[in-house]
């Protein structure tokens, strides 16, 4: 793979300590010591007949949509959830065994994982079972909104409310955290990719032309905005005529964008407000002379920040580096692993 070329480098000292952040749209590792050393799309193509990997990240993703009959582009992370365990197992133990490869490790290792909040005990067992089954000699369980507020270098153990919202691929979750615990937390299915789904249907509405989603994903990244502004982008965009079957091309305007993703935008400003409304009174009151946090790749889409200052009164400080958010407070708990323990939900699930 072309994009684990001249990524590890032999050192002397073997690191065998990872932090991963599984995600809907991105798989990130840490190893400590030497910081992100992976950071590509959650997308694997498999050879049916054979059943092997033929590539991940961004080159299984520029196949989506193109594949012959025997190669498979799949997403086995959706919404924040692992939808298929062997295609998510295949794709772990392919990269441990990379790093193992460019002199990560030699022996299993101990890996610092982070879950939704939200997630149920049996997503929570799916995500352990991968880890473990892919190679890993211990599993360690943080919540994502604990991992970001240490990456944040919040200070967990005051008695202050911190208000995180990670607008993710898959999912939007909202957090506050207090004391080294969250005290609510609320989420909603709704991320980057739901976006690309409204853009798709939307111009499948009112263009009647077919599009893919690494369009949609092109479409929001150029001219995406989540309000209204002096300036009305255009981008020209290419798909299949639904009523002829032929090549058709198409102007698509800012405006039009907006119109296609303002409803799940707004699920994502009420799920801020539900969350709001059943803090503690105390906690509130930080949470005004503080503001909000957000993070998550979603987070950059045009002016969204100011969207949620708009409709919660509120100030939002978007996170230095959001889409890596995860998993740097992760790598965090690994170079302090010993202080970090009382964040970890589970301390040790396998020797």
């Amino acid at each position: 793979m072309k994009f684990f070329q001249n990524i590890f480098k032999r050192s002397d000292s073997l690191s065998q300590s990872i932090a991963l952040d599984l995600g809907t749209t991105k798989v990130s590792i840490y190893v400590k010591g030497k910081g992100i050393v992976i950071k590509e799309p959650s997308v694997v193509a498999l050879n049916i007949k054979t059943d092997q990997i033929i590539a991940i990240g961004k080159e299984a993703e520029a196949m989506l949509g193109k594949t012959p009959g025997h190669i498979s582009a799949a997403k086995p992370i959706v919404n924040g959830v692992i939808s298929d365990f062997e295609v998510t197992e295949k794709l772990l133990r392919f990269l441990f065994q990379k790093i193992k490869e460019g002199g990560g490790f030699f022996l299993g290792p101990r890996i610092v994982v982070g879950i939704n909040s939200e997630g149920t005990e049996v997503e929570r067992k799916a995500v352990e079972d991968a880890v473990r089954n892919a190679g890993a000699r211990e599993v360690y369980l943080v919540e994502k909104a604990l991992a970001i507020a240490i990456g944040a270098g919040l200070l967990l153990n005051e008695a202050r409310g911190n208000l995180i919202v990670d607008i993710g691929g898959g999912i939007t979750e909202v957090s506050i955290v207090s004391l080294g615990g969250i005290v609510v937390s609320r989420s909603v299915r709704i991320g980057g990719n739901k976006l690309n789904d409204d853009i798709i249907h939307f111009i499948r509405n009112k263009f009647k032309l077919a599009i893919g989603e690494q369009t949609a994903e092109r479409i929001k990244m150029t001219i995406g905005s989540a309000m209204e502004s002096n300036s009305n982008q255009t981008i020209v965009i290419r798909g299949r005529d639904l009523a002829k079957g032929l090549p058709k091309e198409v102007k698509v305007t800012e405006e039009e964008v907006r119109e296609a993703i303002s409803e799940s935008l707004q699920t994502i400003i009420q799920i801020i407000k539900n969350t709001l409304e059943v803090a503690p009174p105390e906690l509130v009151a930080d949470i005004i002379e503080k503001g909000i946090l957000l993070t998550g790749g979603t987070s950059l889409l045009k002016d969204m920040d100011t969207l949620i200052e708009k409709s919660t009164g509120l100030k939002v400080n978007v996170a230095d580096d959001p889409i890596n958010s995860v998993v740097r407070g992760e790598g965090i708990i690994l170079e302090n692993f010993e202080a970090m323990k009382p964040y970890l939900l589970t301390l040790k699930l396998s020797e």
